[in-house]
This record gives structure tokens, C-alpha cells and sequence, in this order.
């Protein structure tokens, strides 16, 4: 009797075990073939995919799929979307609050969400502080992950951009030269992955000087950027956009294209 109960008692182990591992793994099955969807380019399929399994790595994925979107300009619902996408990376945070990706994912669709406030908006809500906290935040859990130094070169350049004659060095501590340095450091440090990056730092710092960068830009996105091999639609279809920027340079329609890019 007691041989058998033992024997019950590891079968139900053993059974429990192999349930746990085949949940795991179905669970990675799943991610992979949503991140596999994503990467096509289906981001609002993929969004709601990966939210549904309601895990910590499938509300990271939600929120970077959608992240995505809002990068491309592709967010009927601009403001609506970066909410979601904070909501998202917020759940995941609240499930796993040291994940270093769901914090750089806050961290990018609140700087989303600043992109598309009005001045007035940002300025009274303190949007510019807080942003750069939640960025800090990412950088302190993943101090080499390149993309949390663009996403700083990015504070910087951004809020010079919309600066609207306000001092936004003394006021916010923004700087053209330590944006650029956190550019120039996150582009040395991903050879791999740097066209979303490249692109970015190559517009930003067009629209901040149209004159004397106009023809360094045009030559970067000949020399440098447009033969770069992209690996996913993203970086496919922000190539497109660099394309017709690279041709506005011929039809005029170049510096409007950039800040459309920019601001998008």
C-alpha cells in the first residue's frame, strides 16, 4: 500500500513537471512565432497576440509591436496607441519590475507620448523630466544596451527641436553635444542594428541644422545608411522612408520630409 502510494506520488511529479516544461515551452513557441509576425510587419495582429498570453515577455512584445508602429508613423490613434503601448510595459513591469526590456519599451513609448503632447502639454505636465527619469531607469538596468543610448541622444535633440524659444538647456538640461555623444556612442557599439538608430540620428540632426547638414546628409544616406541590409520590415520600411528623403534632396521637398519623419 504504502509502495504504491510512493509510486502514485512520483508520477504525479513527474507528470507535474513535464507539464510545467511543456507549458514553458509552448509559451516560447508562441512568442517566437508572434515575433516572427511582428517582424513581417503585422504589428496590430501581433500587439494583440502577444498581449493575450498575458506573461511578462508577451506584454514586452505587445508594447514593442506597437512601439513599432508609432516609429513608422503607421498609429491612426497616436496618443491613444503610446498609452497602450505605457500600459503594457507597465503590466509587464508590474509582473517582473527589473525586466530591463519592458522598462526600455516604457521608456520609448513615453517619449512617444511626450513626441505628440503640445508644447504647453509637456511643459506643465513635466513631461521632459519625467520621460528622462523613466530613461535613466532603462539605462541603469542595461547600462550596454546601445538603443538606451540613442533613446538619450534622442531627449537631448528632441527637445532642442521643439524648444520654441524656450532656454531648454537651463530649464531641462538638454544639450546638442551630449546628445550627440550618446548618439555616436550607441551607433559604435551596434554595427549590427543600426539603421532605426542611424536614421533617427541622421534626421535629427538635419532638421536642427538644414543648411550646414544638408549635403552631409544627403551623402550619409548614399554612403552609409541606404546599403545597410535590413532585417525586418521595420528597418525595411524605414529604409523606403530614407529613400524618398534621399530623393526630396533632388526635388526640394527633402527638409519637410525629414521633419515628417521626425515627428511622426
Amino acid at each position: 500500500m504504502l509502495l504504491e502510494l510512493m509510486r502514485a506520488i512520483y508520477i504525479t511529479l513527474v507528470t507535474g513537471i513535464f507539464l510545467l516544461f511543456g507549458a514553458a515551452n509552448a509559451f516560447a513557441g508562441a512568442l517566437q512565432d508572434i515575433r516572427v509576425t511582428l517582424e513581417s510587419g503585422q504589428y496590430d495582429l501581433a500587439a494583440e497576440q502577444a498581449s493575450g498570453l498575458g506573461t511578462t515577455d508577451g506584454l514586452v512584445l505587445a508594447a514593442e509591436a506597437l512601439n513599432a508602429k508609432l516609429l513608422l508613423g503607421h498609429a491612426k490613434h497616436k496618443t491613444k496607441t503610446a498609452k497602450r503601448s505605457m500600459k503594457l510595459a507597465k503590466a509587464a513591469l508590474e509582473l517582473d519590475p527589473n525586466n530591463p526590456e519592458a522598462q526600455f519599451q516604457y521608456a520609448l513609448a513615453y517619449g512617444f507620448y511626450g513626441r505628440y503632447a503640445s508644447s504647453f502639454k509637456a511643459w506643465r505636465k513635466k513631461l521632459p523630466q519625467k520621460i528622462r527619469i523613466e530613461i535613466e531607469k532603462a539605462a541603469a538596468m542595461a547600462p550596454e544596451d546601445p538603443r538606451v543610448e540613442a533613446l538619450k541622444g534622442a531627449w537631448h535633440w528632441n527637445l532642442l527641436y521643439r524648444a520654441n524659444g524656450f532656454d531648454v538647456g537651463k530649464r531641462f538640461g538638454a544639450s546638442e553635444e551630449v546628445g550627440r555623444r550618446h548618439f555616436q556612442k550607441a551607433l559604435q557599439n551596434n554595427p549590427d542594428g543600426r539603421i532605426i538608430m542611424y536614421a533617427n540620428f541622421l534626421m535629427l540632426d538635419f532638421i536642427l541644422h538644414p543648411e550646414k547638414q544638408a549635403a552631409p546628409t544627403k551623402r550619409a544616406l548614399k554612403t552609409n545608411l541606404l546599403p545597410l541590409q535590413p532585417q525586418n520590415a521595420i528597418e525595411r520600411q524605414i529604409l523606403v522612408q530614407m529613400q524618398n528623403i534621399y530623393t526630396g534632396f533632388e526635388t526640394g521637398t527633402a527638409l519637410k520630409q525629414a521633419k515628417n519623419f521626425v515627428e511622426q
